[in-house]
């Protein structure tokens, strides 16, 4: 059983209304409100699949079911990284007027998107997915996984862009290209061999590799170079979090 403490359960407080008021103010004046969290990757996956299978020689059965399974997971990654790149100069407010730990800012942002995901992941695998597999027992491994790369990034990139304001600018110019870096509209077995270390220095190419094991039964092309990619995510996370506590030390005065 799991005590907390007074201080532990207000930040625990202090997180959850963050994240509720996230949600509620991504989707409070939308006439579709959570239906786009399905609609938006489903446009993406027929937009991108009408024009990729004519162009990329993939040979995966259901290409518009492989794609969406990797729309997903980047959609989640991006939005969630986009969105911290700026969210702590414009809590910049809130930031000055209460003191708290800094952290459940981006949190609040990765928790709310997070449950964005989950609803969206569980009606694909109600359509699409794999629920009678064992495989699904992995799920678990996948979002900690993810989670791990998301807030990495998210309080690396947050708090470089509260001192050098070019940081947010940056980030909106490399996800496109980020993007193509990843396996989505393509399998990594379409490129040469040599190239694979560079694509699996991408922590999001074994995430989505994973994905697309464990939801839609593909194996998975280079074991090595998918638990590279996992080491990866780890270092960026621990990066991601020494920077920002050492940064956030300095946020009133740079804000």
């Amino acid at each position: 059983m799991f005590i907390f403490s007074d201080s532990q359960k207000r930040w625990w407080e202090f997180l959850w209304t963050m994240t509720e008021r996230e949600l509620k103010t991504k989707y409070k004046f939308m006439f579709l409100g959570f239906l786009w969290l399905f609609l938006n990757p489903l446009i993406q996956m027929f937009v991108y699949g009408f024009i990729f299978q004519f162009f990329v020689p993939v040979k995966v059965e259901n290409y518009f079911v492989f794609l969406f399974i990797g729309l997903l997971i980047w959609n989640f990654f991006s939005l969630t990284v986009s969105k911290n790149s700026t969210i702590i100069v414009n809590k910049r407010s809130l930031i000055k007027k209460a003191n708290f730990p800094r952290e459940s800012i981006v949190l609040s942002v990765l928790l709310s998107n997070l449950i964005s995901f989950l609803i969206s992941l569980t009606i694909f695998l109600l359509f699409f997915g794999t629920l009678g597999s064992f495989k699904i027992l992995l799920t678990p491994l996948l979002l900690i996984w993810l989670l791990l790369v998301v807030s990495g990034f998210s309080f690396l990139f947050s708090a470089l862009n509260v001192r050098f304001r070019d940081i947010n600018l940056i980030v909106s110019t490399i996800l496109p290209l980020w993007f193509y870096w990843t396996p989505i509209v393509y399998t990594i077995d379409l490129l040469p061999k040599n190239l694979y270390w560079f694509f699996y220095l991408n922590p999001m190419t074994g995430i989505v590799e994973f994905s697309r094991y464990i939801f839609f039964n593909m194996p998975l092309n280079f074991l090595l170079g998918d638990i590279v990619s996992m080491l990866v995510g780890i270092i960026i996370f621990i990066v991601g979090l020494v920077v920002f506590k050492k940064m956030s030390l300095y946020f009133d005065d740079w804000i």
